[in-house]
């Protein structure tokens, strides 16, 4: 029989053991110099191919293993281009949303400044999907746009925040309101709606994502078979250039005018969101857009004292970089399942972002230092300080 002795410690040994380990950790888990070039995990390589329809629409697309089938549609039907008749754009995004349930659709449907925005998820049972097809294209092309339910709409209230929103970008498309007033409303009437969906709801008009389980010539034909030629014309596109940098405020909240998507560091200004609102929830949210993204801030006394104490370098960097790996991972979620997938690359081919986009944003997420951190919030400080 074989003696195996145990291992024998003594409590001085054990205390020795549990202070090496405690040491360690703290080491390890430091933020020493040079910490500002902390890693972030990699973007993956996207497989994507892109078409354009015979009907006219850009899409995109990449096979991804799922159980549905997901499409993304982008309209360039958003509020800007409501014109005279504020509201347009709102009063046909609901109805759609309201149809969509009438016709059993599993679809998302939201309006900006700039989209009308639907998401779809199809089934992948053939007889269902060839269904789901029919009816997503009936309703794309031939909405009912219910008589009973537009009354209902035509009742709708602006927000404070819609109504700092005009005040900010004053005669530019992009002030709104988004819901029109109780005056606009209703003056639309179903034929005006009808004319400016015909316009604008129009394949020419379209930016497109599908994600599945399919390969490439399935999603083409279930592209072909959901967007068929329009027998109307297409609205021409407005010229528009960007609003300059504006506020506007009322007791404690602001709206602020920013450069678009293209003109920010998105990294940046996502990261100070982020900081911000870890300090105080929801007290500052970016909606970018293609000429001029909007900043709401709620608390705007608080987030102008913190915006001063960062440009005093009065932060704790270890916040920050917590901060740059949250963002990090919150970026790449974006990229796992097939819908969240589908919406970022709609968001891509919307704006005319590369698709190594996901990568470029952690490079400059990763370079952020400390002299770039407070340029950014000076940014936002003078803005918030800035008088129309």
């Amino acid at each position: 029989m074989k003696n195996t002795q145990q291992p024998k410690f003594n409590r001085l040994s054990l205390n020795v053991l549990m202070l090496v380990s405690v040491v360690l950790i703290v080491i390890l888990s430091s933020v020493g110099p040079g910490a500002e070039k902390l890693s972030l995990p990699d973007a993956p390589n996207l497989n994507v191919n892109t078409w354009q329809s015979d009907s006219g629409a850009s899409i995109w697309y990449t096979p991804q293993i799922s159980d549905s089938i997901e499409l993304q549609f982008w309209y360039k039907a958003g509020y800007r281009y409501d014109q005279a008749l504020k509201g347009s754009a709102y009063l046909l995004a609901q109805l759609l949303k309201y149809e969509s349930k009438q016709r059993s659709l599993n679809m998302k449907i939201s309006l900006d400044q700039d989209f009308i925005k639907i998401g779809l998820s199809l089934n992948t049972n053939p007889s269902t999907l060839k269904r789901q097809l029919s009816q997503t294209s009936a309703l794309l092309y031939h909405p009912v746009l219910a008589n009973n339910w537009l009354t209902q709409l035509r009742k709708n209230k602006n927000s404070l925040t819609d109504q700092l929103r005009s005040q900010a970008y004053g005669e530019h498309p992009y002030a709104g309101p988004k819901q029109g007033s109780t005056h606009s409303l209703q003056s639309i009437s179903r034929q005006q709606l009808q004319s400016f969906h015909h316009q604008y709801l129009h394949p020419r008009r379209l930016y497109m994502s599908v994600v599945g389980n399919v390969d490439q010539q399935t999603a083409q034909v279930i592209t072909e078979t959901v967007l068929p030629m329009s027998k109307y014309l297409s609205a021409s596109e407005l010229q528009l250039k960007p609003q300059g940098i504006h506020q506007a405020q009322s007791a404690d909240i602001s709206v602020v005018v920013q450069p678009g998507i293209k003109q920010l560091n998105e990294a940046s200004h996502h990261l100070l969101s982020h900081v911000l609102n870890q300090q105080a929830p929801k007290q500052v949210n970016y909606q970018f857009g293609q000429l001029n993204s909007t900043v709401y801030v709620q608390g705007r006394n608080q987030v102008i004292g913190q915006l001063k104490q960062i440009e005093q370098g009065e932060f704790d960097w270890d916040i920050m970089l917590r901060a740059k790996r949250q963002i990090a991972h919150t970026w790449l979620k974006q990229l796992q399942g097939a819908q969240a997938l589908s919406r970022y690359l709609v968001h891509l081919n919307a704006y005319g972002l590369p698709v190594n986009q996901m990568a470029d944003n952690l490079n400059h997420l990763k370079d952020i230092d400390m002299d770039s951190w407070q340029q950014t919030s000076q940014q936002l400080l003078l803005a918030l300080n800035h008088s129309l």
